[in-house]
C-alpha cells in the first residue's frame, strides 16, 4: 500500500473528504503562495489549497469524495493569526516538527540550521542554500563554454543567491510549512507531512537573471559536519549504489583540470553522504547533476541558464524563453532523510521507489455507480519487492517482472532472499501455466547458455537453469530480476 499527500486548488475554505468506507479523513486548508501565485500568472484564480494524506491499496485505487461546506471566515486570515511574525527582540528559534523528525531555522537569516531524528535521538547540524555557478564562455587556455551538454563554470567558487531569506510558517494537523523566499525568481516550502519520516522541500527557480550578462547554473547546497572522507555515493538508474570519491578514478592517475565538473556525477534517484553512524539521503524527484566538493557537503543542480552555445551539435544556447519570454521556471522536490547507517536503505530505498511510481490523481464528478475501491493483488508483496512489469503480451497471456529493490547486505531485513507464491497473487485473473523467460523475454530461460568468466575472485558459479520452476515458491536474492510469461483465465 502507498501513502500519498494530496494537494488540490480551491476556493472554499471547508471542505469534506470521505473514504470509501465512509470515514471522514482529516484535512486542512491552506492559503495558495505568493510562490505560486507568481509562477501560474493568470492561469488560475484558485485562493487556497485542499490538503489530506490518501492512502492507496497495492497495484490499485481509491476513490475520495470530497464537498465543499457552508462556511463563512476565509481560509487565510484564520491561518494567519497564528503565522503573525514577532518582534525582533522576542523571536524564537524557528521551527517545525511531527513525530519522527523536527527542522530548526536560523532566526536571523532564515536558513535551515539544524536536523533532529526524533525516533533515533540523532541531531545533525545542517545548513541549506541555493546558490549559481557562472557559466565559462571559454577563454584563451581553453575555449570550451557551458552549455546544453557541457557544464563548467569558470570558478569553483559558487555565489549565495540570499545570505538572509524571508520566512513565515503555517501549521497545521495535516502538515508544518516553512516559507523561504531567495529573491523573487528563487523560493522554498519546507514541509513536514504528518507521520512521514522525511523533510519535504519544494523549490521555485526561475526565470533567473541574465540582464548582467552572466550565465547561471543553480545549485541547492547541503552543508553538515560530517566527516565523509572525500567519499559519497549515488544511485545508477535507481536501483545500484555507487561509490564516488573525489577527484579519483579507479582505473588511471587522474589530473584533475576541472575541480567542480570533474566531481559531477548523474543522479537519478537518490544521493547520500555518510561517516561511521550517520547518513543523509537526498532524493530527487528527477535526474539531476550532483556532488560533494567538500567533507560533509552535498548539492544538486536544479536550473540553469546560459548565454552560449557548447558547440556540442545544438547550435544555440541553453536559453529557452518560455511562455512569458522571460526565461523558464523550474519546481520540483527534495526528500531528506536522516537515519544510521544501518538503517538508511530500508528508508531510501522504499521512498525512491515510491517517489518515481509516483500514484496517479484523477478528478471526475462524484457518482455513485462507480467502484470506489480496487485492487489487482489478493495481498501486498514483500516491503523489498517490486512488480516491475505488468504487461499483457496474449489475449491469454501477460509478461510480469519481478525485482528484489536491496543490495546485498545494505540492510538487515531487506537485503534477505525472499520468496513469492505467484499462484495467489493476483486477483484479477488465474494462473494456468507459468514459463520463466530470459530479461528481454525473448527466450526461454531454461534456453539460456551464458558464458563463464574468470574474476580475480575465481570462476563464477553457473547457475542452474535445470531446476523446476515452482510458481508457488519463487525465490528472489538481492538486485535480481526475473521474468515470468504467465498463462492466465479470467
Amino acid at each position: 500500500s502507498v501513502d500519498w499527500n494530496i494537494r488540490l486548488p480551491v476556493n472554499g475554505s471547508h471542505y469534506s473528504v470521505v473514504a470509501p468506507d465512509g470515514q471522514n479523513i482529516l484535512n486542512e486548508i491552506i492559503p495558495v503562495s505568493g510562490f505560486t501565485r507568481a509562477v501560474r500568472h493568470n492561469r488560475g484564480s484558485a485562493t487556497n489549497e485542499l490538503v489530506f494524506q490518501a492512502s492507496l491499496p497495492p497495484l490499485g485505487y481509491r476513490t475520495y469524495s470530497i464537498a465543499r461546506l457552508s462556511g463563512k471566515d476565509s481560509a487565510r486570515p484564520r491561518l494567519l493569526k497564528r503565522l503573525r511574525p514577532q518582534p525582533a527582540a522576542a523571536r524564537l528559534t524557528p521551527s517545525i516538527e511531527n513525530e519522527h523528525l523536527q527542522v530548526l531555522f536560523d532566526p536571523n537569516t532564515g536558513l535551515m540550521k539544524e536536523i533532529r531524528n526524533l525516533d533515533k535521538n540523532i541531531s545533525l547540524p545542517l545548513s541549506q542554500s541555493f546558490l549559481w555557478y557562472n557559466a565559462s564562455v571559454g577563454n584563451a587556455a581553453f575555449s570550451q563554454a557551458s552549455g546544453a551538454y557541457i557544464f563548467r563554470p569558470d570558478t569553483s567558487k559558487a555565489f549565495p543567491i540570499a545570505q538572509k531569506v524571508g520566512v513565515y510558517q503555517i501549521k497545521t494537523q495535516v502538515v508544518q510549512e516553512l516559507y523561504q523566499n531567495f529573491s523573487n525568481w528563487c523560493s522554498q516550502v519546507v514541509r513536514l507531512y504528518a507521520g512521514q519520516p522525511y523533510v519535504e522541500l519544494e523549490w521555485t527557480v526561475g526565470p533567473i537573471p541574465i540582464a548582467d550578462h552572466y550565465g547561471k547554473e543553480i545549485i541547492s547546497r547541503f552543508e553538515t559536519n560530517l566527516q565523509t572522507g572525500g567519499l559519497f555515493y549515488t544511485d545508477s538508474n535507481g536501483r545500484e549504489i555507487l561509490e564516488r570519491r573525489r577527484d579519483y578514478r579507479a582505473t588511471w592517475n587522474l589530473n584533475q583540470t576541472e575541480p567542480v565538473a570533474g566531481n559531477y556525477y548523474p543522479v537519478n534517484t537518490r544521493m547520500y553522504i555518510k561517516d561511521q553512524k550517520t547518513q543523509l539521503t537526498v532524493l530527487t524527484d528527477r535526474s539531476q547533476g550532483g556532488s560533494s566538493l567538500t567533507d560533509g557537503s552535498l548539492e544538486l543542480m536544479v536550473h540553469r541558464r546560459l548565454l552560449r552555445d557548447d558547440n556540442r551539435g545544438v547550435q544555440e544556447p541553453l536559453l529557452e524563453p518560455g511562455e512569458y519570454h522571460n526565461g523558464l521556471v523550474v519546481r520540483g522536490r527534495h526528500l531528506i532523510f536522516l537515519d544510521t547507517v544501518e538503517s538508511s536503505a530500508e528508508q531510501h530505498r522504499l521512498w525512491a521507489q515510491q517517489e518515481y511510481m509516483a500514484p496517479q490523481v484523477v478528478l471526475t464528478p462524484d457518482s455513485h455507480d462507480i467502484v470506489k475501491e480496487s485492487s489487482a493483488l489478493r495481498h501486498a508483496l514483500p516491503s523489498n519487492v517490486h512488480l516491475l512489469t505488468l504487461a499483457q503480451w496474449e489475449p491469454d497471456a501477460v509478461l510480469i517482472r519481478l525485482e528484489h529493490q536491496f543490495e546485498y547486505g545494505e540492510a538487515v531485513n531487506g537485503s534477505l532472499p525472499v520468496a513469492i507464491n505467484l499462484l495467489n497473487l493476483f486477483s484479477s485473473f488465474n494462473i494456468v501455466t507459468v514459463q520463466e523467460m530470459n530479461l528481454s523475454a525473448n527466450q526461454k530461460r531454461e534456453n539460456v547458455s551464458r558464458l563463464i568468466w574468470q574474476s580475480t575472485q575465481g570462476i563464477a558459479a553457473e547457475r542452474q537453469s535445470g531446476t523446476r520452476l515452482d510458481p508457488a515458491h519463487i525465490e528472489l536474492s538481492p538486485m535480481q530480476i526475473r521474468t515470468f510469461l504467465l498463462q492466465i483465465r479470467y
